[in-house]
């Protein structure tokens, strides 16, 4: 398959061998990689600039400034294959210009020219007329930058019978015309932004043996253990990276809410599902989406945020609404409006399952607070109170407590 143009050898010289690419190596980053290889033509679209030269002496390197579209300048006048990006559907024909300015070409298809948009189409060179260019010339080892090879962590929280399972895989993308193999390669993740991601065309699935995880100056690194790994064309491949299992060591109902001085009535507390684990293994910041395993199925619940996924760090997540518990608060009592007051609150919390709960409501105020009295209640800050404990199933449960407030 036709590969970018870049020449190495003698200046003047504008083809190069169709020799089988050797294998590159790789900083496959999460917006663009740090290749090595040593092809007569490089297997990818280089940055502007980033071009390097791995050897003192080496024979001037001539390429276009071709732009986004070098490839197919590359091919004018040569039988090539189109395939749209988003429908199943292509076509085969002569590609006969380019015009960079209204972004389209023109392409003759059984003697009848068709004007097509560049944007929504991919090219598939002929291998046939690759096969019948110029001579070899010698090859020598470059590095580059390239944003047609990147990747994208997929992160899921699965939740099963009392344990977590951090499940983690790499979406290697492939944004060129040109089949890529792997040799000596790790995956770098050193920043949290996603890049843009490429509608799939062709999906592989590469599930070895997972590597293990090198954090260095604050970035991570992943090796592909696995040589010669092929990534086609305008392609997608999952694989798989450290996944691990933990116990939940702790789940209750969690509500928050906040109160003022002139809080009247019942005050509604919405209960959420909160978990906490510990991690087995390193892994990789990020979103996670969370699941709840059924038998066969996987029920969505929230997508949380991890900072810091470490091994033996401890963390906790909000997994979903909680439909188990409901309750409110209710002021009874205020010795004035203004400081400082005396307040007396009661909190009634209701278990609608068939099992206990363990709950936790923090109360945040708009004044430095003292616990004067109260059942459960335990100041956390300099305004706010937590409320703890457990509740039978299918019960209703009652607290008070007194309070003090100053400004």
């Amino acid at each position: 398959m036709k590969q970018s143009q870049i020449y190495f050898g003698v200046i003047g010289l504008f083809v190069a061998s169709p020799l089988l690419s050797a294998p590159i190596s790789a900083v496959i980053g999460l917006d663009n990689s740090q290749i090595i290889e040593n092809n007569q033509i490089v297997s990818l679209t280089p940055n502007e600039g980033t071009l390097l030269p791995l050897q003192e002496n080496f024979s001037p390197i001539l390429y276009p400034q071709s732009g986004a579209y070098g490839n197919w300048l590359n091919e004018i006048g040569k039988k090539v294959r189109i395939e749209h990006k988003q429908r199943d559907l292509s076509y085969t024909g002569r590609l006969v210009k380019l015009e960079q300015n209204t972004l389209s070409f023109s392409i003759s298809i059984n003697g009848k020219l068709t004007t097509l948009p560049l944007s929504d189409f991919y090219l598939i060179p002929n291998e046939q007329d690759s096969e019948k260019e110029g001579t070899s010339s010698a090859t020598f080892p470059v590095s580059y930058q390239s944003n047609q090879l990147s990747w994208s962590p997929q992160l899921n929280l699965v939740l099963e019978n009392g344990s977590v399972s951090v499940s983690q895989q790499a979406m290697l993308q492939n944004r060129s015309d040109s089949e890529i193999t792997f040799e000596d390669s790790v995956l770098h993740y050193s920043r949290t932004e996603s890049p843009q991601f490429l509608k799939v065309e062709r999906a592989s699935l590469a599930m070895d043996s997972a590597p293990a995880v090198t954090y260095q100056d604050n970035e991570i690194l992943f090796p592909l253990n696995t040589n010669n790994l092929t990534l086609p064309p305008y392609s997608n491949l999952l694989y798989a990276l450290p996944s691990s299992k933990s116990k939940i060591s702790n789940q209750k109902q969690v509500a928050n809410i906040y109160t003022h001085n002139n809080s009247m009535g019942e005050l509604k507390l919405n209960f959420d599902h909160q978990i906490n684990f510990t991690f087995e293994q390193d892994g990789l910041p990020g979103q996670y989406k969370v699941f709840w395993k059924k038998d066969k199925l996987l029920i969505p619940a929230n997508t949380v945020t991890l900072e810091t996924v470490r091994a033996s760090h401890s963390t906790s997540i909000t997994t979903n609404k909680s439909q188990d518990l409901t309750g409110h608060l209710t002021l009874i009592s205020a010795s004035s409006k203004k400081y400082p007051n005396t307040q007396t609150w009661e909190a009634t919390i209701i278990n609608h399952s068939a099992q206990t709960q363990s709950y936790s409501i923090e109360q945040n105020t708009n004044g430095i607070l003292t616990i004067i009295e109260g059942d459960e209640a335990n100041q956390t800050s300099a305004n706010s109170l937590k409320l703890s404990g457990k509740i039978e199933a299918n019960s209703q449960k009652t607290l008070s407590y007194k309070i003090k407030l100053n400004n």
